[in-house]
């Protein structure tokens, strides 16, 4: 993606008004006082391949291999890889473009649709005014941090007028307690609502649960976890899962596979802070998983609860998300062979080909907490390279 003329007409720009100023100084003329500079945007060369490659310069983040459409999750992704790297001009780009084009401009009256692209009759414009409970939940994280961390209030009363708009319209109560649907509709079977388990990072609702106590989240929180080890037996966790009066049961639609939604517990499991309870118990009920992909030789593309067989090979990208869950459960065997085959798999910055966005996004996540590059105390707060 050529971007190369705005900067070079920027830096003729910058050096005309420098020489300005200088001429200035020459002739006496005080120059006007500056203000304190922010920090600089961190040099993480695997958020810049990502941008480059799937970030328009308006902020949409385009699935190039899926009709070029936009999710919103993949907005909410890259504000929070965005933030980590301290990048504000895209932080606000990505966050303009998410509130004027799947929002209805206002994000603190209305939770973004999950579908953008083109339509039947070639128009560009929202497919689906359905949201997602992930995205929204990410999308209202990532404002709240962003508004604690670059001291920005607007950032943070949107992430907790986006935290309301969810629990109005994206949760409900069951016989088996609160719940987090996926969506506002279309998630109800005649034996109970629809769910994934993907949808719920640990650390997130912890952190949710300290910004708005009174909330629903660490009523879900509390019922996810105590559901885990009935949802996953033997560690494989399943795409999607129906919810009944008498307890989880497979999802027929999905035919109970485990695969590239479930593959973000793992993640999430991974990158939540030592020793706090709620991420400790999500990671001893995953534990026996790790065990499982032994014995399948490497991370399976479909593992299934009721214990079929696995199938197919997880793509180099996807095994990204299973890299912090190695790491802290002391899988060094594994942890070593996934990153032999991302790099293998790796060219110009980006791993798979063709480029995929969404095992962009999985890498992302697993190497640059490998790397260090952000990390998520025992309250959910993040710390970056740039704060912390």
């Amino acid at each position: 993606m050529v971007r190369l003329w705005p900067k070079l007409l920027l830096a003729t720009v910058c050096a005309a008004l420098l020489g300005m100023s200088t001429a200035g100084a020459a002739a006496g003329k005080a120059a006007p006082a500056k203000a304190p500079a922010a920090p600089a945007a961190l040099s993480w060369p695997g958020w810049e391949h990502f941008a480059d490659a799937f970030v328009q310069d308006d902020g949409r983040v385009v699935e190039w291999t899926a009709q070029a459409r936009t999710v919103s999750e993949a907005q909410a992704y890259g504000l929070f890889f965005a933030l980590v790297a301290n990048d504000r001009k895209r932080f606000e780009h990505i966050l303009d473009w998410t509130r004027e084009n799947l929002a209805q401009g206002d994000l603190r009256q209305h939770l973004p649709s999950w579908l953008w692209g083109q339509d039947d009759k070639s128009h560009w414009n929202v497919l689906d005014p359905n949201s997602a409970a992930d995205a929204d939940l990410w999308l209202a994280y990532d404002l709240l941090e962003a508004g604690r961390l670059w001291q920005r209030a607007d950032y943070s009363d949107t992430g907790r007028a986006m935290l309301k708009l969810v629990a109005a319209s994206e949760t409900v109560s069951f016989k088996r307690g609160t719940l987090l649907l996926p969506g506002p509709a279309g998630f109800d079977t005649p034996d109970g609502p629809r769910l994934n388990p993907s949808y719920i990072p640990p650390f997130q609702f912890a952190y949710f649960a300290t910004m708005d106590p009174k909330g629903p989240w660490r009523a879900i929180l509390d019922g996810y976890l105590k559901l885990l080890p009935d949802i996953a037996p033997s560690g494989c966790v399943p795409d999607w899962f129906v919810l009944t009066a008498d307890g989880p049961r497979k999802d027929v639609a999905s035919d109970g596979r485990g695969s590239y939604d479930a593959v973000r517990v793992y993640l999430w499991a991974g990158i939540g802070a030592s020793g706090t309870p709620d991420d400790e118990r999500m990671r001893h009920a995953l534990k026996p998983y790790v065990d499982f992909i032994r014995k399948a030789n490497r991370l399976p593309e479909r593992c299934f609860p009721d214990g079929r067989a696995p199938e197919g090979l997880a793509p180099a990208g996807v095994e990204g998300a299973l890299l912090p869950f190695y790491q802290k459960l002391g899988a060094d065997d594994l942890l070593q062979a996934a990153q032999q085959r991302i790099a293998a798999d790796t060219a110009s910055g980006l791993v798979g080909q063709p480029a995929r966005y969404y095992e962009q996004v999985l890498n992302l996540f697993g190497q640059g907490w490998i790397e260090r590059r952000y990390r998520l105390d025992s309250s959910g707060k993040l710390k970056t390279q740039w704060h912390d």
